[in-house]
């Protein structure tokens, strides 16, 4: 349903753009909509319980020295 909506946003926004920004940006939009949820879930509420891929947090010793303070681990 979001993808759907985005692709018509997408060409409405569309009408007086050049013909291959028109052509991506259903596309572009599509992609950010989907993907913008999916990674917000998986960086605040990680995998589900009970999946055989939750392991848990891992521990500090684990995280790698350049990972972001923003994005849990």
């Amino acid at each position: 349903m979001v993808a759907l909506m985005a692709r018509a946003t997408g060409r409405r926004l569309t009408l007086a753009t050049p013909r291959a920004i028109r052509a991506a940006l259903p596309t572009l939009l599509v992609v950010v909509t989907t993907v913008s949820p999916a990674w917000w879930l998986f960086a605040t509420r990680r995998t589900l319980d009970g999946h055989p891929g939750d392991s848990g947090r891992c521990p500090a010793s684990n995280v790698p020295p350049r990972w972001p303070d923003w994005l849990p681990a």
